[in-house]
């Protein structure tokens, strides 16, 4: 679970609603027909932009918003260590046994295929269109947010359109504007908030996420196919450290760095020539 995503989102409406609340009444914000507007248009809007199947993967959108993603590039180059050790040790076909131990299906894919002694070219090729059409996939979900997160103030803005026009349409009482014009204005916050604070980060972070699942994948066709070829571990190490955000390599710099840190320093004498 991402907490600084639930983090931030649960700041920003607590701020907003004790900013509101400091000017006077929260249910003065309250406004059932402009939610409906703003909501219900966004959703529509969508709809027609992105077919009804890829809106039906909202839920599961947002509940990959505030997924995890640090840590599972560790985990996948601990794992393609694992593995290449005993393919190495053992030979490809002892892989098949940690097949039920693989978390991510992509790499339980390819080991499959390492397993049924599928050549490296028909390997890569597979792989690769798999990645592809899975980041196609998450794309449209980044797609599908941004397309929301463009909608809301443009419904926001029709909401208070509508609401301008009932009020101008009965200016016999000059009492009731000013209550007229902030109720049309509701529409314009309703669709300014949930496109800067809910809609607009969901679709930045759903690109990142496509882009850590992207960098993952491509990580896993590198080790499975440098363990094909039979590669050393070191090696296979030194290529996956590339893919780590903070390479295990300059945590062993750190610890060398520390080593020789304890150890006594050596001072060099320099004799001086004395002219007779």
């Amino acid at each position: 679970m991402e907490f600084s995503a639930i983090l931030g989102l649960f700041a920003g409406i607590i701020l907003l609603f004790w900013a509101i609340s400091t000017r006077g009444a929260v249910t003065t914000f309250w406004d059932p027909a402009a939610l409906l507007i703003v909501l219900g248009g966004t959703v529509a809007a969508v709809a027609v932009s992105h077919g009804w199947q890829n809106l039906r993967r909202g839920p599961r959108l947002v509940a990959r918003v505030f997924a995890r993603m640090s840590g599972r590039r560790m985990e996948v180059r601990n794992q393609l260590l694992h593995l290449a050790g005993r393919a190495r040790r053992e030979g490809l076909l002892a892989l098949e046994d940690d097949l039920p131990d693989i978390d991510e299906p992509f790499l339980q894919q390819a080991v499959q295929m390492l397993v049924d002694a599928t050549p490296p070219e028909d390997l890569k090729e597979v792989m690769n269109r798999g990645m592809e059409q899975v980041i196609r996939q998450e794309e449209r979900g980044g797609a599908l947010f941004a397309s929301a997160g463009a909608a809301s103030p443009a419904f926001g803005m029709i909401g208070t359109l509508i609401g301008l026009i009932h009020m101008l349409q009965d200016l016999e009482d000059p009492d009731t504007i000013g209550t007229g014009m902030a109720v049309a204005l509701i529409t314009t916050f309703y669709g300014s908030l949930m496109a800067n604070l809910v809609f607009t980060p969901m679709a930045r972070k759903l690109n990142e996420h496509t882009d850590e699942e992207q960098q993952v994948r491509q990580m896993i066709i590198e080790g499975v196919l440098a363990i094909q070829e039979g590669s050393n571990p070191r090696l296979i190490a030194s290529k996956l450290d590339t893919y780590i955000q903070e390479p295990v390599r300059d945590q062993e710099e750190e610890g060398e760095n520390e080593a020789r840190a304890g150890e006594p320093v050596m001072e060099e004498r320099s004799d001086v020539a004395s002219n007779d």
